[in-house]
C-alpha cells in the first residue's frame, strides 16, 4: 500500500513542481498532481494523521487548480495586469498556502514511516526536502517584489528556474527511494 501511495506522490510532484505551457494552456496541469496527490493520501490515511490532514487540505487545492489549467498569454512584452487582478491575487495566495500545508503534511507524513521503518536518514530527508520546498516557494512569492528592476529580475527568475529544476529532481529520486524501503 505505501509503495502504491507513494508512487502516486512521485507523479503529483511532477505535475505539480513541471510547469509547462502551451497558448496558456498547462500541459501538465496540477490538478492531475493533486488528484495523483488524493489517491495516495486516501492510502495513506491510516497510517498518519499528517496524511489525514493533507488529504482535507488537498481537496481545497483540487479546486484552486481548475484556475491554472489556463492562464492568458501575454499579448505584448513587458509587465500586464489584468483586469480581475484581485481576484487572481485571491486565489494565488490561497494557493500557495493550502499548496504549503499540502507539502508539509505529505513530508511530515512520509517523515512519521520513515521513522516507524527505523530508516532515520529517509526521516531526516523528508525534513529537508519540505524545508527546501518552502524556501523554493517563498522565493517565488518574492520574485513579484524584485520584478521591477528587469536586470535583477532576469538573473532571479533564472535562478528560480533551476533551482526548480533541481529540487524537482531531488524531491522525485527522495520519493523513489521511499517507495522501494517503506
Amino acid at each position: 500500500m505505501s509503495a502504491a501511495a507513494l508512487s502516486k506522490f512521485y507523479w503529483g510532484f511532477l505535475f505539480i513542481m513541471v510547469d509547462f505551457r502551451l497558448n496558456g494552456i498547462d500541459l501538465l496541469p496540477d490538478i492531475v498532481g493533486f488528484i495523483l496527490f488524493a489517491v495516495g493520501f486516501g492510502l495513506l490515511a491510516a497510517e498518519s494523521d499528517y496524511f489525514n490532514q493533507a488529504r482535507k487540505l488537498n481537496m481545497v487545492m483540487i479546486i484552486l487548480s481548475i484556475f491554472s489549467i489556463y492562464e492568458a498569454p501575454a499579448q505584448d512584452g513587458g509587465i500586464h495586469i489584468a483586469p480581475d487582478w484581485p481576484l487572481g491575487l485571491i486565489i494565488g495566495i490561497c494557493s500557495l498556502v493550502f499548496t504549503l500545508l499540502v507539502v508539509y503534511n505529505l513530508f511530515m507524513g512520509i517523515r512519521e514511516l520513515a521513522e516507524r521503518a527505523g530508516r532515520h536518514e529517509l526521516a531526516a530527508e523528508a525534513e529537508q526536502r519540505w524545508k527546501q520546498f518552502l524556501i523554493l516557494q517563498v522565493a517565488g512569492a518574492g520574485a513579484f517584489l524584485i520584478i521591477f528592476i528587469p536586470p535583477l529580475a532576469f538573473l532571479y527568475i533564472i535562478s528560480l528556474f533551476v533551482a526548480s529544476i533541481i529540487l524537482t529532481v531531488l524531491i522525485m529520486g527522495f520519493i523513489k527511494r521511499c517507495e522501494q524501503s517503506l
